[in-house]
């Protein structure tokens, strides 16, 4: 059961994210998708599993396919919505950059990341 939870907090925080993305009040989604905005919230935060004609439509609403909503990257496993959000958002920011801009901001996480772990 951990694990559909997970799941569905995991899915719900990437529609979260694509929605805002776009600049899409969650209102304007649910609309879109022909779907109540209240139903679209409990989704977004993973109280509710939809099913998969209800992802399609979402998908639609966003303008992405329904792989493109569930394929993961790598590192998007982690357990916190709000961490896979926020990994995904990194991730599509680091693809728009070039290889030599991507290889020094990834140098500087690093460098965080080992303060950090310093510090702790």
């Amino acid at each position: 059961m951990a694990d559909n939870t997970r799941l569905a907090r995991e899915v719900g925080a990437k529609i979260k994210y694509l929605r805002q993305k776009r600049g899409m009040s969650q209102e304007a989604l649910a609309l879109s998708c022909d779907m109540n905005p209240a139903f679209l919230g409990h989704v977004e935060r993973g109280m509710r599993s939809p099913t998969l004609n209800t992802l399609q439509r979402i998908c639609d609403g966003l303008g992405i396919t329904l792989t493109e909503l569930l394929l993961t990257e790598p590192d998007t496993t982690a357990n916190d919505a709000d961490c896979a959000a926020a990994i995904q958002h990194v991730t599509d920011r680091m693809r728009q950059l070039t290889p030599a801009q991507a290889a020094h901001i990834a140098d500087m996480v690093e460098q965080a990341v080992q303060l950090l772990d310093d510090n702790s």
